[in-house]
């Protein structure tokens, strides 16, 4: 079944009218018609079927179930130094398949200049509408939020951060992560730092280190940074999920 989806589905909608461009997807490229049924989500953990009953420039469908769907009690907050626009998406499009509750992007020192100007505000809403197409290709029911960028040093200054996870290339200094007792992080929020090429700097280190973040290394092999961002999180809701830490 087709999914779609649709912001201002809401527990008492009876009938969801699509936008022209979702629209013309139904009718011009699934070549759907009348009563054919579509499943509907709202990104918030609430999922629906509907049946076509309209189709004209707009297609109206009529909600016939709903269904309310929990989302993980481990929540992942991740935050991603900028790198290359391309590498970007790939990475929000695999961790939204993996379950992230946010995604931020990070300026730190060794950020290149010109993607960080690059990653202008029309880039984060392209991020977002990737977000919104893996979810619905991936089966998920929740979309992460997509946040504007943000400071390194600002984020450890001034924000309050959940369970921070530093992964660093360097052994020295680093903990391995299989050496971390995640059996308190089940029921919580973990904030994960993933950083640019070339690594992060020994002063980000220190700062995060100083702010009771935990440095963590994943082993002698050094990941790239969009490599790094998927294996990681996949590997902590692996280890959690299973009680195997």
């Amino acid at each position: 079944m087709h999914r779609f989806y649709f912001e201002s589905f809401y527990e008492d909608s009876e009938y969801i009218e699509f936008s022209k461009n979702i629209s013309h997807q139904i009718i011009n490229v699934l070549r759907m018609k009348n009563g054919d049924s579509i499943e509907v989500f709202n990104g918030k953990g609430l999922s629906g079927v509907a049946q076509i009953n309209v189709i004209t420039d707009i297609v109206s469908s009529e909600i016939i179930s709903k269904k309310d769907v929990f989302e993980s009690s481990l929540k992942i907050d991740v935050y991603q130094s900028i790198i290359k626009n391309s590498k970007l998406e790939l990475i929000i499009e695999k961790l939204v398949e993996l379950g992230i509750s946010s995604f931020t992007p990070v300026i730190t020192e060794r950020s290149q200049k010109k993607d960080i100007i690059s990653l202008s505000e029309n880039k984060i809403n392209r991020l977002k509408k990737i977000s919104i197409e893996s979810a619905e290709q991936s089966g998920k029911f929740f979309i992460p939020e997509i946040r504007s960028k943000e400071r390194f040093v600002d984020l450890f200054k001034e924000r309050k951060l959940y369970n921070p996870i530093i992964f660093y290339e360097s052994i020295d200094g680093a903990i391995g992560l299989n050496k971390i007792n995640f059996d308190s992080y089940n029921n919580s929020t973990m904030s994960i730092f993933i950083g640019p090429v070339g690594g992060f700097s020994k002063n980000e280190i220190n700062l995060s280190k100083n702010s009771g973040a935990k440095i963590v290394n994943i082993g002698e092999t050094v990941l790239k940074s969009d490599t790094a961002a998927i294996v990681s999180c996949a590997l902590i809701r692996y280890l959690i999920e299973n009680n195997l830490s």
